[in-house]
């Protein structure tokens, strides 16, 4: 060979072997945690409002159709133990700050209209670390979690836009939002803004298509080489207007469509949650067309389980598990939950492991080249490589709450075996078992068909590394479907006041207290809660400020603390 050629070879080689070198160094040297270096991914989160466990196909039921949520579930990861707080702002409050809301004292009661209490000021949201990150950050929907000033508002807190509503629920087609002053008179005014602007034209628009409309606006003028944060909070499946109503297009088609089921408002509920399921469809096909799709981060999660009975009744099913909303039982606080990301290395199976809605910021925030140490000390946990690689988590607990207003508290240890709850809720009517099973012979038999012909499975079609078969959704299903916890037809009464301690692993459904066999770990979870108790912040006393009142704004619900972008009533003064 000659000496030229042979000096270039050799070159070659040593390059080559430095290359594969450097490679291996990479891999073996760098630690876990460290930041993620490729383009940042696209963040998608769509956030179901009271919707039921039992609510979604992928845990077994096929009384209403949701083929696309199950398509990205039975394509991604089902999120089996992902636990919630009991309700709204508690669970909007973790999510977007990584810590447990009793470290605020927004723990209890969701803030209502008209009331003076926000997530603290001083406080980092989940946009705002994004945003030093270089991520586009919108809102579309629900904020909830305080309004009384536009620095509690969500273009204060980190969010690039907003379209939606303040408050904890507004009407379907009327966007109005109510506060009982007593049972004669209302608090009362439209609460749709596009920032800070009120948006008198939504009226009469579907809420489920207004909103899904205004985030595929949001797609659709990203620049997708910028990484996007979008946050989708449906008002869907809550209740509306004065906390009754369950908004659909067509009342007479929903009852036609969903006629196999008995109960006429769970028919009306049933077509709700399909329109939010084709509210999915409709993203993820956008997200396909904007060839951002490859490069996304899709999660689809409810904040908490649905109301099935009390007040703003759904008539949503967590069954078969104890509980329901506003209440720490599992119906109230183990959410559905599935995510999607080609950019997993392993997808198309069920998560077995402990995570909570503090998790999402860490693991979040590393997936966007983020370096976990900035964010602070916080109760999340990176669970990137948890869902990523299916590895066990680090995280070994659980605290859902301490409501020292109601005198309940609950906790979960030894990776989600183990739950210690004390408390009553609601004087005990929402302690028991409830919801439709939605398994019985008049409900349509299952097909896959129905999720392989969804917009979502046609957008995700080329991104997913085997087909989706028959076979592989039973095997999927039977793994998330926790109908063996309990008989159906008998009832489990459970009396908590002074504390039960439940093996979850054993009995999701919480039918047996254990407490008297197992003291030392009684001991140890009520330690762990007063260990929490030592730096919770307590809730404010819940006062309803006259000066909010919308007959002082036009009929509009306004930052009434901090007013002069709102348009006043000629004529009449606070």
């Amino acid at each position: 060979m000659p000496a030229l050629k042979r000096r270039y070879w050799i070159m070659a080689t040593i390059t080559i072997a430095a290359v594969l070198l450097g490679i291996i160094l990479y891999f073996v040297l760098v630690p876990e945690d460290v930041p993620i270096t490729r383009k940042k991914p696209h963040i998608i989160i769509i956030m179901a409002d009271d919707l039921g466990r039992n609510d979604v196909g992928f845990h077994g039921s096929n009384q209403i159709p949701t083929p696309n949520i199950d398509a990205l579930a039975y394509n991604g990861i089902i999120l089996d133990k992902f636990y919630t707080q009991y309700a709204c702002t508690p669970s909007r409050a973790a999510l977007l700050t990584g810590n447990y809301p009793l470290r605020y004292g927004i723990h209890g009661s969701p803030i209502r209209a008209g009331q003076n209490r926000s997530l603290p000021e001083d406080v980092t949201t989940m946009p705002e670390h994004l945003k030093k990150l270089g991520y586009k950050t919108h809102l579309v929907g629900k904020w909830h979690l305080g309004a009384a000033y536009k620095k509690s508002t969500p273009l204060r807190r980190g969010f690039d836009t907003h379209f939606g509503y303040w408050h904890g629920f507004v009407g379907y087609f009327d966007y109005t939002a109510i506060y009982e002053l007593t049972n004669e008179t209302n608090a009362k005014g439209l609460d749709v803004h596009d920032g800070f602007q009120p948006v008198w034209s939504a009226q009469g628009k579907y809420a489920t298509e207004l909103f899904t409309e205004k985030a595929v606006e949001v797609i659709d003028g990203h620049d997708g080489d910028e990484p996007l944060f979008l946050f989708l909070a449906h008002l869907a499946p809550h209740t509306g207007t004065d906390g009754t109503e369950l908004g659909v297009p067509n009342s007479t088609l929903s009852n036609i469509k969903y006629e196999y089921i008995k109960d006429p408002r769970r028919r009306l509920y049933a077509d709700v949650v399909n329109l939010m399921d084709e509210s999915v469809g409709k993203v993820v096909e956008k997200l396909s067309d904007k060839n951002m799709l490859q490069n996304s981060i899709i999660l689809f999660l409810s904040d908490n389980g649905a109301q099935t009975v009390g007040v703003y009744e759904n008539s949503g099913s967590n069954w078969p598990l104890r509980g329901l909303k506003l209440s720490e039982f599992e119906g109230g606080v183990r959410a559905a939950a599935a995510i999607f990301s080609p950019l997993f290395e392993k997808s198309g199976y069920v998560n077995k492991e402990l995570i909570h809605l503090t998790d999402l910021l860490p693991t979040f925030f590393v997936a966007a080249g983020g370096d976990p140490e900035t964010l602070g000390t916080i109760d999340g946990i990176n669970q990137w490589d948890t869902l990523s690689k299916n590895l066990s988590t680090n995280r070994t607990e659980v605290l859902l709450n301490i409501n020292e207003v109601e005198n309940a508290s609950a906790i979960i240890t030894n990776s989600g075996r183990y739950k210690f709850l004390q408390g009553t809720y609601n004087s005990g009517s929402y302690d028991h078992h409830y919801g439709d099973g939605g398994r019985g012979p008049e409900v349509p038999p299952f097909s896959v068909s129905t999720i392989l012909e969804s917009s979502t499975y046609e957008a995700i079609r080329g991104l997913v590394t085997a087909p989706l078969t028959n076979d592989k959704v039973k095997e999927l299903r039977a793994q998330t479907d926790l109908s063996w916890c309990r008989n159906d037809n008998e009832t489990y009464p459970m009396d908590c006041r002074k504390g039960c301690l439940f093996n979850l692993d054993e009995d999701p459904c919480e039918i047996t207290n254990i407490i008297e066999t197992e003291k030392e770990i009684e001991g140890k979870l009520r330690g762990r809660l007063d260990d929490f108790k030592k730096v919770m912040v307590p809730q404010p006393e819940e006062v309803f400020d006259e000066a909010s009142n919308p007959i002082f704004y036009n009929n509009t619900w306004c930052t009434w603390l901090d007013d002069d972008l709102c348009f006043k009533t000629p004529k009449l003064q606070k």
